[in-house]
């Protein structure tokens, strides 16, 4: 009797030697228990099962798990269906070897046979019991023929075994065997339908008789394959190798009916893996229990790097993050290249976290400002540095040496003036009386200079030198919507709260709606001042460094102008930021990225790729192009920090997207209510645009910045927008 069935899940490809390889080691165990295995057809899928006494399966299925590296042993995800009719296999010369040429063909035949148990109380069974090991033997010198019949013996006698039976009874007996019983089950709503579903498995296993061997069927009780009841008498002897022919494991490569596709394989996590419980974002998809599948904060702070076409899951990854970081109040920077996760962040925003999200939208009216110079003047020449590097990433064709040497000058010189914006920047270089009221201050020697040289320098001269940086810049400074983020001299919200305090700030930056230079643009600008106010925080000792969680999708329109993109992920580990960067395939960045991204994203979330891209993921580890290639939507493979370890690549199955608890509309009239631009009156506008609103940016300057001193030490409330 057995007491104790597990299910086997097998890792495919796995090859016929390392299955041999086990039973080799089961039939040399003379101290094991006997172990049942089945395959078993129900409703067009195959199960395999493995059955015997408690302590027996505990060490087979240790043995299993170490010999067939990815195999799973689990509880049953059904019952055993009990048949109705079942008959025990008998092979005529059992001594004599069975043809094992023919496996692969047989192996196929019987696949096709179990799959053709699909009709509603269709139950197919090829159960096979190992029993006790027969060790090996010598071959007595006078064996008999064994192919004589009975008439023969006792008309003419018994005579020799011909040299070539000799030889394969000496194979056989040379190996150790297992005494071994087959059976075949069945339950079908008719005879005749129980027939031809028997047949059809007695008709494969025949495939490996052999001139000397005949395979045939004997009727037996059902319940004997219910219970799985060694018979005492005339079991058959099976070497290894012709035990894994009849036990129907799915060796090789093949595509067998009824069972799943060999690829995308389904890999569980190392045994000593711990999930997360924080920040979850998936769960194990291999057979055996699910766990959950998350980045804690502090591994989150070694990177994330997620990589994806569009429509396989990628925002609901980064939404479920998203999510969880919101709701433990820490400070999150969503830039998002498409505009659907940035509203989809605006519905999972908390009550008490209402009052600390920015939406920085230059398609709303009024919208949140970006100044790259506000508060600059301290940190000029690296501001200056910084945005330069944006411009040529931007407009590479425009800048030679000369254009990089007045783009540079006029950066370091708005840098360092309080009130300046982007938006002056065209007119600094081409508006004389304008430029003297800046250049007037300017006290170190070499900007002078340049500067003294530029106004000497001809109008042909000056044209050659900012013609084509001017006619790019103008590209996105004339779209009212960019210009009304980019001129503000003192936006109202600060984007170094985001270090000091919890504050949520989303940027759609949809290409379609404000075009792709222009989304680059304020996107990169606004990646350039994080980077450089994550280094600022060495200032700050390490135990007050608020966790920041920083998530561009797209990532590739947003970092290009990062040199050393490595470089800035390693410092920002130890300011504890941690950034998501998610794009579609590998070609959209440039090697050097790639290569800083690999080195510091420790965390890794791979979805579908084409094949190019699963050939550079898989080249160093155990999945194959062929995993990547074929991974459905929300399906992943992972490799993640837990604990501070590595944990390897494994199969995890995305969470839905979490369900909506705020209504986006009123989290974008409360960011701008707060944080949006002040309106200037009709007056006002009309003299800025004629090129006469210093003293008006100025008193605007003012007014927020009495606004902002009033409210440093308070926590911010809803407060009465001022009108001019």
């Amino acid at each position: 009797m057995t007491d104790t069935w597990r299910q086997l899940h097998w890792r495919r490809p796995f090859e016929t030697a390392t299955a041999l390889g086990f039973l080799e080691t089961l039939a040399a165990d003379e101290s094991r228990g006997p172990v049942v295995f089945e395959a078993r057809a129900e409703g067009g899928t195959i199960r395999h099962l493995m059955g015997g006494h408690r302590t027996t399966l505990s060490g087979i299925s240790s043995s299993l798990k170490r010999l067939l590296p990815g195999v799973a042993v689990t509880d049953l995800d059904a019952d055993r269906v009990p048949v109705e009719r079942s008959g025990r296999v008998r092979i005529r010369q059992r001594n004599l070897g069975l043809s094992l040429d023919t496996t692969g063909a047989a192996l196929r035949a019987l696949y096709a046979a179990l799959s053709g148990a699909v009709g509603k109380g269709d139950v197919l069974v090829l159960q096979v019991i190992l029993g006790a090991s027969v060790p090996p033997a010598a071959l007595p010198a006078s064996t008999p023929d064994p192919n004589l019949s009975l008439f023969d013996l006792i008309t003419k006698g018994s005579r020799p075994a011909p040299l070539e039976i000799r030889a394969d009874l000496r194979d056989k007996l040379a190996q150790y065997r297992f005494r071994a019983t087959i059976r075949i089950g069945v339950t079908a709503p008719s005879p005749v339908r129980r027939r031809l579903l028997v047949h059809a498995v007695l008709a494969a296993l025949r495939q490996l008789q052999t001139g000397s061997t005949r395979i045939d069927l004997v009727s037996d009780r059902p319940e004997l394959v219910d219970e799985a009841v060694i018979p005492a008498k005339k079991p058959l002897r099976l070497t290894a190798a012709e035990a894994l022919c009849l036990l129907g494991w799915p060796t090789g490569e093949t595509v067998l009916p009824g069972m799943p596709p060999i690829y995308p394989r389904l890999i569980a996590p190392p045994a000593g893996y711990t999930p997360s419980k924080e920040r979850v974002f998936a769960t194990t998809s291999a057979p055996g229990p699910s766990l959950p599948v998350g980045i804690s904060m502090k591994d989150a702070v070694r990177h994330t790097h997620v990589m994806g076409p569009n429509g396989v899951g990628k925002s609901t990854v980064l939404l479920n993050l998203i999510a969880a970081d919101i709701a433990a109040g820490r400070s999150v920077v969503v830039i998002d290249a498409k505009r659907d996760l940035a509203m989809d962040v605006l519905t999972v925003i908390p009550e008490h976290r209402a009052e600390d999200v920015v939406v920085l939208d230059p398609i709303t009216p009024d919208p949140v400002g970006l100044n790259p110079f506000a508060g600059a003047s301290e940190q000029a020449p690296l501001v200056a540095d910084r945005l330069l590097a944006v411009f040529r990433s931007l407009f590479p064709s425009a800048f030679g040496p000369r254009t990089s040497d007045a783009v540079h000058a006029s950066l370091l010189t708005l840098a360092g003036k309080k009130g300046s914006t982007l938006a002056d920047l065209p007119r600094l270089l081409t508006d004389d009386r304008y430029r003297r009221s800046f250049t007037k201050d300017v006290t170190d020697p070499s900007l002078a200079e340049f500067w003294a040289q530029y106004d000497a320098a001809t109008p042909g001269a000056r044209s050659a030198m900012i013609g084509p940086v001017l006619t790019r810049l103008r590209q996105f400074l004339l779209r009212p919507s960019i210009r009304a983020v980019l001129d503000q001299a003192a936006p109202r919200f600060d984007l170094r709260d985001l270090f000091d305090k919890p504050r949520i700030l989303v940027a759609p930056l949809n290409r379609g709606l404000l075009g792709p230079v222009a989304a680059e643009l304020v996107g990169s600008l606004l990646v350039s001042q994080l980077w450089q106010l994550t280094l600022a925080r060495a200032d700050v000792p390490k135990a007050e460094r608020r966790p920041v969680s920083i998530y561009l999708d797209e990532a590739q329109m947003f970092v290009r102008h990062e040199s050393d993109l490595g470089e800035a992920l390693e410092q920002s580990r130890s300011m504890n930021v941690a950034w998501h960067l998610a794009h579609q395939h590998r070609a959209q960045m440039p090697t050097s990225l790639l290569a800083g991204i690999a080195a510091n994203a420790r965390n890794k979330i791979q979805f579908q790729a084409d094949p190019v891209d699963a050939a550079a993921v898989t080249r160093h580890s155990a999945l194959t192009p062929e995993d990547v290639m074929k991974l459905p939507p929300f399906h992943v493979y992972v490799d993640l920090m837990a604990g501070g370890v590595q944990s390897g690549w494994f199969s995890a199955a995305t969470l839905p997207p979490p369900a909506a608890i705020s209504d986006p509309d009123a989290v974008l009239a409360e960011s701008r209510a707060r944080y949006g631009a002040i309106t200037l009156t009709g007056e006002q506008t009309t003299r800025a645009a004629d090129g006469e609103g210093d003293a008006d940016r100025v008193m605007l300057e003012r007014q927020q910045g009495e606004e902002g001193d009033a409210a440093t030490d308070e926590p911010i409330g809803r407060r009465r927008k001022a009108r001019p």
